[in-house]
């Protein structure tokens, strides 16, 4: 999609009068970092395929932008050079939009957390399954079968609940205690909530991942020998930190 705005870094200023954006500590002491303005846009929710064809109620929408370095960066095994281009992306929603996503995982979240529950009481060695013990082998082995199957319950919710909460919003185990309370708290949460430039809607922007795009080197051989392989490679996005936004 097109870019909607433009990212500018607010600059700082060093004991010398220089302008930098960021700092960061290394082996060698505090250093400025220098980045230029980059684009933005807000993409629209797509459907999580190949098992849902349709847009989730509530599913995030997504804020892509990317910033460059002007300054190389060195951090331990970590090393930028000067024009290195850093892709940031997070879920966002509206209001209503992270309402309804919070009560679309709810219940993916309680069945997820209830199975494992379940097993848990299940293989407790004091209050729960007594044909565990072995005591019978014919009631040991019914035990073994009643805990497989529920291992296969606990993993499938599990599968079900990895598959969408990547694009719903992110509910620890304090937020969904119930299920109407404790959402309609997070909403009047005034940490989390801001207006986006440009708009009159409050968003919530979710913590989100920093990617370089880094070269992958081709080990594919163009020749009989290994020293005929070829050195070319494709330029691939790499996870390289994460990043939050707070609203002002």
């Amino acid at each position: 999609g097109k870019p909607t705005g433009t990212v500018e870094c607010i600059p700082q200023k060093t004991s010398s009068d220089e302008d930098y954006c960021a700092s960061y500590i290394n082996d060698e002491g505090q250093q400025n970092v220098k980045i230029s303005s980059g684009q933005w846009r807000i993409e629209p929710p797509l459907p999580l395929l190949p098992t849902y064809v349709n847009v989730l109620p509530g599913q995030a929408s997504t804020l892509r932008f990317h910033l460059t370095l002007l300054t190389p960066v060195r951090r331990n095994a970590i090393s930028f050079p000067r024009d290195q281009i850093l892709l940031l992306q997070s879920n966002t929603f509206r209001t209503r939009q992270y309402s309804s996503g919070a009560r679309t995982l709810l219940p993916y979240q309680y069945a997820k957390d209830a199975s494992q529950r379940q097993l848990e009481e299940q293989l407790n060695h004091e209050t729960g399954d007594r044909r565990l013990d072995g005591n019978d082998i014919f009631e040991t082995l019914g035990g073994y079968k009643d805990v497989a199957e529920m291992v296969l319950e606990r993993d499938e919710k599990r599968r079900r609940w990895k598959e969408v909460e990547g694009a719903l919003p992110i509910l620890d185990s304090s937020a969904y205690a119930g299920r109407r309370t404790d959402v309609n708290e997070l909403l009047e949460d005034e940490k989390r909530w801001g207006i986006w430039p440009g708009d009159t809607e409050f968003m919530t922007v979710e913590r989100g991942v920093v990617l370089a795009a880094v070269v992958k080197e081709s080990k594919q051989n163009t020749g009989f020998f290994p020293w005929m392989r070829d050195g070319g490679g494709l330029e691939e996005p790499v996870v390289v930190g994460k990043w939050r936004a707070l609203p002002m």
